[in-house]
């Protein structure tokens, strides 16, 4: 990630890591922290009390998912390397929004923490220590961010990931049943994808209706067609990353045994190539 002088200059440096043990952000021998393996940690913004030093700018922001997801999740495993990743990931999202930050690589850097949320909701649900409720809410906030993005964006750029995006968003907030006048363009709105995701949304909310915060949700065999037809269009793009993150979040929303070997479609991917996508 950089030698420890470039660090220095834009991290909060805090020693507390993956391992739980603080040694493990220190060069060895020495009680001087290993600016390649300390990563600023989440913290509430201050409004006024942020120093602009402190704020890391796109490019390093971008590094720092780097190592997240391509060094330290592969070399740690997902479950004990998820709280570091998940509060870091945070105060890299948190840095774009104190700049203001809404162009093509805070799109990209946002996709990938959604990715990786999605992924924890699958991979963390039945651990006793993870909060379900605390990862959706930051998946939520993530792919909120992401809409204020596009539409910031609209006369400008056009990330070729927002119909992945939306559909996301429709699938993970299926208990709400207004339908939002979102900013969408006219091609995602026709397209198969975007369509069949909305179809699918439909039957599942009329099936389950009266709906509420902690109600079933009935996913029946009309609507599992629909999932079919969905997966069936997506992989005839060859989109096979966003295939198996729909199945992660049905699993989320219906339960473990929704999806017949979630695993197989994910094939030989590896973490890391389902959250860059």
């Amino acid at each position: 990630m950089g030698n420890g002088a470039y660090q220095t200059a834009y991290f909060l440096v805090h020693l507390a890591f993956y391992r739980c043990d603080a040694d493990t952000a220190k060069i060895p021998g020495t009680r001087r922290v290993d600016h390649r393996r300390a990563v600023k940690a989440y913290e509430r913004a201050a409004g006024d009390k942020t120093i602009p030093s402190d704020l890391r700018p796109p490019r390093v922001l971008k590094r720092t998912l780097d190592y997240l997801f391509h060094k330290l999740l592969p070399e740690g495993g997902f479950e004990a390397t998820h709280t570091f990743i998940r509060d870091r990931s945070r105060a890299v999202r948190t840095d774009f929004t104190m700049q203001h930050e809404t162009g093509p690589l805070a799109i990209e850097c946002h996709d990938r923490c959604a990715r990786y949320h999605i992924l924890a909701l699958h991979f963390m649900r039945e651990k006793s220590d993870f909060s379900i409720a605390l990862e959706e809410q930051q998946l939520m906030n993530t792919l909120q961010s992401l809409k204020e993005f596009y539409e910031d964006q609209r006369q400008r750029y056009q990330s070729p990931s927002e119909l992945e995006m939306r559909v996301y968003h429709r699938l993970i907030h299926i208990r709400d049943q207004r339908e939002r006048h979102d900013d969408i363009s006219p091609e995602i709105l026709a397209h198969p994808v975007f369509k069949l995701t909305t179809q699918f949304r439909l039957i599942v909310q009329a099936k389950s209706s009266p709906i509420t915060k902690t109600s079933a949700l009935v996913v029946d065999g009309e609507a599992m067609g629909v999932f079919g037809q969905l997966a069936a269009t997506l992989r005839d793009s060859g989109n096979l990353v966003m295939i198996y993150l729909v199945a992660c979040i049905l699993e989320r929303l219906f339960g473990k045994d929704t999806i017949e070997d979630i695993e197989a479609i994910r094939g030989s991917l590896t973490l890391p190539d389902i959250i860059d996508g």
